[in-house]
Formats: structure tokens, C-alpha cells, sequence
């Protein structure tokens, strides 16, 4: 992943090693490896997954008036003042380098759709499921509203502000930035200076929360074609904006997107398949998994290039044992974290 300034704390060493694990207990969460990994490909142990995806699908229905008011009210930060954290956060400028202490809002927080460990192969995965091949980069929450953009961490952390060429995202739209607004969820490569868009939540005013995956990802391309200025760099647009290419889940497409070039330069991060007919829904859910792209052949039982077998870390041994590893590891930065925030606080009180 792309490395983070030193100091970020807790929130961003999680995030540093989103790919691969997490410190929370969510079950099938991406971060972490599943309780029942080495039980994946026992059709008997299928259901748990399937029955939550299935609920979901229903649940989904009922949320739709709730989104459409959190659509306006992350894009124009119209929040209840009670929403405002007590402790302030510190924050990097993008454009010098000054730390500036701010006062963080809850709400931005949680807001992306986040994946589960594709643990279980769905039965229904040809027909139902499509995919994305997911550079290496930061996951981000991109907020065009006002004349300006606006990027946030998944924790919640604003860390870049800049003009753009969104609707809604810089001053020189006149009067129209004033009433419009677009958010994305997108993954930013530094390397490159791009943000790579996973999915549309709303453009130019329109929310699209409550529309299904398959017409959300159609619908970003269609935009991308009618607006190719934003795949320019320059003075209102200084970073590009990309849609990633959608397939099939068809072993065939799988196997011909994991041995073909990469639609991107930046190294492959992993897999994300999708639903087609998930709703973006803030949180983990069990409707979107997520696969490194080495484990495919174990999975899925498709080969892939020598390139990407290459990428298995040297003590990898299998994908439960390797994520188990890892999520240890983590463990043990964790405490020691906390040990450190412990030192630093009785140090203050005395």
C-alpha cells in the first residue's frame, strides 16, 4: 500500500495494512482472516455466507430515503453541531506542508462500502457477481461540493484539499458548483498522482446510493466518456481521475484480466467482486469480497500470471496460514501502540 506520513497513529497503521488485516472482530471482515478459512470449499459451510448476502439484498430496500439525505449532507457539511468530535485531529496541507489542527466530523467516518475475504465462492458467482482489478494506492472518500474537493481517509481524516474538475469541485463552474456536488469512492495512487474511481455514489447532484452496482459502474464509465478533461492534469484539475475497467466473473474473464496487461501502472493490489445487485452501502458487507490476486489459483482454481505468483510473500504457505501470520503481526504492533499512547498520557498527567 502507499505509505503514510510518520505519527498518524493507530487509525493508519490499520489502514497501512488494510489488504491483509484488521484489529476488529467483524466476521469475513477483509482486514483479517475468516474463523472457518480452512473450511471454504465445504459446500456445507456455504450457507452462513450466503444467507447474510441474501438479507442484505432485502435490507437494502428500506434505506433509500435515508441515503439521499446523506448524499447532501456529506457533500455541503450539513451536520448537527453534536456531530463534531471533541478531540481535535491533526491534519497535512497539500499545499506546503503546515499541520493544522482541525476538528473532525464523525460523520466523514465509515462512510466507504468495504469488502469481506471472498472465503466462500458464491454459487451464484458467473451470474451474479462482477469485478474489479484494484491497483495498490490509499482507499479514499472523495467529496466534489462547493467549488472544491475534499479527500478523506477511511478513518475519517480530511488530508487533501485541491480544485478539480467534478461537477460541484472547482470555483471556475460558476454558479453551478454552488448547487452541485459528486462523491466517489476511489483508491489514490501517489506514484502516479491518480485517483483510480471503484464505484459513483453521486455526479452532479444526483445520488446514487440506492441504484444497483451494475448500473453504477456503467454509469461512471458513461460519465468518463462525456468528461474526458477529467483525465487531464492541470492547474484546476491537478490530479487525474480514472474509472476501473469492469468484467465478468466467468472463469474465462478472470483468467484473461489476471494474464493480460493491467488497465492501470500502478503493481495489482487484489480483487474486488461485487453483487450486481447491491446497493452502496456504507460498511462491510458480505456482498463484495475481496481475493489478493496470488490466491486466485487456490480459490478459484485459476491460473495466473508469473508475475502475480511472484508477488506471494516468502513466508506465505497457504492462504490461512499467511493471514494468520499477518494478522498476529499486527496484534503485536497494536499493543505496542497502545503501550506507547499509555506512556505518552501518564507522562502529560505527572
Amino acid at each position: 500500500m502507499v505509505g503514510s506520513p510518520p505519527g498518524r497513529g493507530l487509525d493508519d497503521l490499520s489502514d497501512a495494512f488494510s489488504s491483509s488485516f484488521t484489529v476488529t472482530n467483524t466476521p469475513n471482515d477483509v482486514n483479517r482472516p475468516h474463523p472457518r478459512f480452512s473450511q471454504y470449499k465445504a459446500k456445507t459451510n456455504t450457507a452462513g455466507q450466503e444467507v447474510r448476502r441474501a438479507r442484505m439484498l432485502e435490507h437494502q430496500k428500506s434505506k433509500r430515503d435515508d441515503l439521499v439525505t446523506l448524499a447532501r449532507s456529506l457533500a455541503m457539511g450539513d451536520f448537527e453541531e453534536e456531530e463534531v468530535e471533541e478531540e481535535d485531529e491533526e491534519e497535512m496541507d497539500t499545499t506546503g506542508g503546515e499541520v493544522k489542527q482541525r476538528r473532525l466530523r464523525k460523520t466523514y467516518k465509515n462512510q466507504l462500502m468495504l469488502s469481506e475475504w471472498l472465503v466462500e465462492v458464491p454459487e451464484d458467482l458467473e451470474k451474479n457477481w462482477l469485478l474489479l482489478l484494484c491497483p495498490e494506492g490509499r482507499r479514499n472518500f472523495v467529496i466534489a461540493a462547493n467549488g472544491t474537493t475534499k479527500v478523506f481517509s477511511k478513518s475519517g481524516k480530511q488530508v487533501k484539499t485541491f480544485p478539480s474538475s467534478l461537477p460541484g469541485g472547482n470555483r471556475n463552474q460558476g454558479g453551478r458548483a454552488r448547487h452541485s456536488y459528486t462523491i466517489l469512492d476511489c483508491v489514490f495512487s501517489d506514484t502516479n498522482g491518480i485517483f483510480y474511481i471503484l464505484d459513483m455514489m453521486c455526479w452532479d447532484g444526483y445520488q446514487y446510493y440506492d441504484c444497483d452496482t451494475e448500473f453504477r459502474l456503467a454509469w461512471v464509465q458513461q460519465k468518463f466518456i462525456e468528461n474526458q478533461d477529467l483525465r487531464v492534469r492541470n492547474r484546476i484539475n491537478p490530479y487525474c481521475f480514472q474509472p476501473l475497467p469492469v468484467y465478468q466473473c466467468t472463469k474465462t474473464s478472470i483468467s484473461e484480466a489476471l494474464n493480460s496487461p493491467l488497465p492501470f501502472n500502478d503493481p495489482l493490489d487484489g480483487l474486488l467482486i461485487y453483487h450486481r445487485r447491491v446497493h452502496y452501502m456504507p460498511g462491510k458487507t458480505p456482498l463484495v469480497g475481496w481475493i489478493k490476486g496470488y490466491m486466485v489459483p487456490e480459490l478459484l482454481e485459476i491460473e495466473v500470471c508469473q508475475e502475480l505468483v511472484e508477488q506471494r510473500p516468502a513466508e506465505y504457505g497457504g492462504m490461512k496460514t499467511y493471514l494468520k501470520k499477518t494478522y498476529d503481526r499486527v496484534e503485536r504492533m497494536k499493543r505496542a501502540d497502545l503501550e506507547k499512547s499509555r506512556t505518552e498520557q501518564e507522562a502529560v498527567m505527572n
